[in-house]
């Protein structure tokens, strides 16, 4: 899964320039934890690319009300065209969202929590696309709309497999295009764009316990953990029994 990712970028001008944008956001700002729940930037494709603020957590526009969110901020690759909650917006819904960094908790080498975090960034540090989904849900009572998203998730590579078991969709950059291009509708198409990112253009190391507090929104949240929290977390491992 996807459940914390980043956009660090100095100011609004470096996505308009990645993503040949044609307006402009004026309520942006770098983020370093980005959560569920929250509103943040997704580029659309409505003619042209237009960078738009979304509640991340899909809400499909048949739900009967905005709790959906919570449940639908991954999709995965292989049900994503066939699930109802998805299959619209696939076909007719589909937007990049902009990042720069992930974490994903380590699962693979630790079976109580709390799990170590680890983060995720191109080598280059470059500014990336996870494949995603949005759509319009609004309110038969008062009329409110909510844009909302849901970022696809996909089978690990080997990096980031040795901590969990599936990994956001990072599109390559050729790839995007195709992604947005509301023409493109066939399945079998969209489909063999949801495959593990190569494994040789990231990296990533174990971050400390303040990058699993979403109320942590600063640059140090990435940085390795201090032996004091290893220290702390080791202890509380070994409170539980030994698994038979």
């Amino acid at each position: 899964m996807c459940g914390a990712y980043g956009l660090s970028v100095r100011s609004i001008q470096n996505l308009i320039d990645r993503y040949d944008i044609v307006n402009y956001l004026d309520e942006f700002k770098t983020r370093w934890n980005i959560r569920p729940g929250q509103s943040n930037p997704v580029i659309v494709n409505q003619g042209n690319n237009k960078i738009e603020l979304m509640v991340w957590g899909l809400i499909p526009h048949f739900a009967a009300n905005e709790q959906y969110k919570y449940k639908t901020i991954n999709a995965k690759a292989g049900t994503v065209n066939t699930l109802p909650t998805f299959r619209h917006s696939f076909v007719k819904k589909r937007c990049l969202v902009p990042a720069t960094e992930f974490y994903e908790p380590d699962k693979i080498n630790f079976v109580k929590q709390p799990y170590p975090w680890h983060y995720f960034k191109m080598k280059d540090n470059s500014i990336f696309s996870f494949a995603g989904l949005y759509d319009i849900w609004k309110d038969k009572n008062n009329g409110k709309e909510i844009h909302s998203y849901s970022i696809i998730t996909t089978t690990p590579n080997e990096v980031v497999g040795k901590y969990h078991d599936r990994m956001p969709v990072i599109l390559e950059k050729e790839e995007e295009e195709n992604w947005l291009n509301p023409n493109i509708d066939e399945a079998s198409q969209l489909r063999s764009l949801l495959k593990p990112f190569p494994d040789d253009e990231l990296e990533e190391w174990e971050v400390g316990a303040a990058a699993r507090n979403p109320r942590n929104d600063y640059p140090e949240v990435i940085e390795p953990p201090k032996p004091a929290d290893k220290q702390a977390c080791f202890k509380h491992l070994s409170a539980y029994p030994k698994s038979q």
